[in-house]
């Protein structure tokens, strides 16, 4: 999400996640040596573990926006700090990280779990690819006046005797013919990426946060051959137009927050 090419230190960024479908390969090729190849090729630093996985879904509660999860029990392939997952399915690979730092570095990984994914089980083909970026922006206010640090646009109608508490907003962006931007967005009175799932947040803001959620995704009208590169294409093309609304929305008093030192 970088156009202008400066990284905030103090981010505010929760999960930033990959997914990659493609046309589905047996059960039986998953088993735990086949797991054990893909780890080999990610480098020394990644386990496998066996876990009931708790799968995020952005929902909407009575009290704003909130974390739906569904629980399955699959091996993940987990850095050892597990700030990163690497999940590989019938159908499906998926990369998540909780410390992301730059496109970059997320980039190299999500190339190499292609290449071990498409030397390992040669899926015939891309369905799908999904690239989301979730942040919980916190303010140094309680209650926050969100208005002071984010654009009108993302606020609804109010009048002298009705102020809005909670509300979720959902916009579709039509990027291309096949590539769509989905964002969600709204206040939370705490986190909306669970601090307790299997990867490790490295900070969990306390107390109320502004979720802004941007889903990009491409979904070819054709199937397109299984590799690294076209992977890392797309998710270049997904990525573009990111940072240019996520740079929209916010006010200067906010993007100087951003700019600080984060509190360890």
């Amino acid at each position: 999400m970088m156009n202008n090419g400066e990284v905030y230190p103090n981010a505010p960024l929760a999960l930033v996640a990959a997914e990659i479908r493609y046309t589905p390969v047996t059960e039986r090729s998953l088993g735990m040596p086949v797991q054990k190849l893909i780890r080999d090729q990610l480098g020394d630093d990644w386990v496998i573990r066996n876990d009931t996985t708790q799968t995020f879904q952005a929902g909407v509660g009575p009290d704003g926006p909130q974390a739906s999860m569904t629980h399955e029990t699959f091996a993940r392939i987990t850095s050892r700090q597990r700030t990163k997952v690497v999940t590989v399915r019938p159908d499906s690979l998926t990369i998540e990280v909780t410390d992301y730092k730059h496109f970059a570095d997320f980039r190299s990984l999500l190339e190499q779990a292609s290449a071990a994914t498409e030397q390992v089980l040669h899926p015939d083909g891309i369905v799908r690819a999904g690239l989301r970026y979730i942040d919980e922006v916190t303010v140094p206010a309680s209650p926050p006046d969100w208005s002071r640090w984010l654009i009108d646009s993302l606020f609804p109608p109010s009048s002298e005797t009705l102020v809005p508490s909670q509300w979720t907003g959902t916009v579709q962006y039509n990027v291309d013919v096949d590539q769509l931007l989905v964002f969600r967005y709204g206040p939370s009175p705490g986190p909306v990426v669970s601090p307790s799932g299997h990867l490790r947040r490295l900070r969990t803001p306390e107390g109320p946060v502004f979720m802004l959620d941007f889903d990009s995704s491409w979904q070819p009208s054709d199937i397109p051959e299984f590799n690294a590169e076209s992977i890392v294409a797309a998710a270049d093309r997904l990525r573009s137009p990111l940072r240019g609304l996520f740079d929209s929305l916010i006010k200067p008093d906010l993007l100087e927050i951003f700019r600080q030192e984060p509190n360890k």
